[in-house]
């Protein structure tokens, strides 16, 4: 492990990072539930609902991308002297929208409304999410020198 560009174990933030999103989802999930049905809001058994098919068929996509696409991309730019939390960031942030039809899938959605709008944010932000606790837990620096 390379005390300058990150303080902890890589393979600590793959571990960890896949959680970020179900602990925050549904928070988010409740807000645009909220918003779009004039904040009657979501029922609890409907968040409950919504975790336990994330925990179940998401969770174990979203190790799968961790393992195969950001963990090697942290490894590689770690070789090349180049990690920083705004380089990994910025590839886990596409990846939300890119890796969404296969969650659609998995949950029985709709892959044809997978490029609406809000649903590409929300991937993105997932993405995001994702990105900055696996750079928190890590402990990445912010930027490459």
């Amino acid at each position: 492990m390379d005390d300058f560009q990150h303080k902890r174990s890589l393979v600590l933030g793959a571990l960890i990072s896949p959680w970020a999103v179900p602990l925050g989802l549904p928070f988010l999930w409740y807000l645009y539930i909220a918003a779009t049905r004039g904040f009657v809001g979501a029922s609890l058994q409907e968040i409950i609902e919504f975790v336990a098919l994330y925990l179940v068929l998401g969770l174990p996509l979203t190790y799968a991308v961790t393992l195969a696409l950001v963990l090697p991309m942290a490894l590689w730019l770690r070789r090349r002297w180049a990690l920083s939390a705004a380089r990994l960031c910025f590839w886990c942030t596409p990846l939300g929208p890119v890796t969404l039809p296969g969650y659609l899938w998995l949950i029985g959605g709709r892959t044809q409304s997978m490029f609406e709008l809000d649903r590409v944010l929300l991937a993105s932000a997932c993405g995001l999410a994702s990105g900055i606790v696996f750079c928190l837990v890590s402990g990445i620096r912010l930027l490459a020198r």
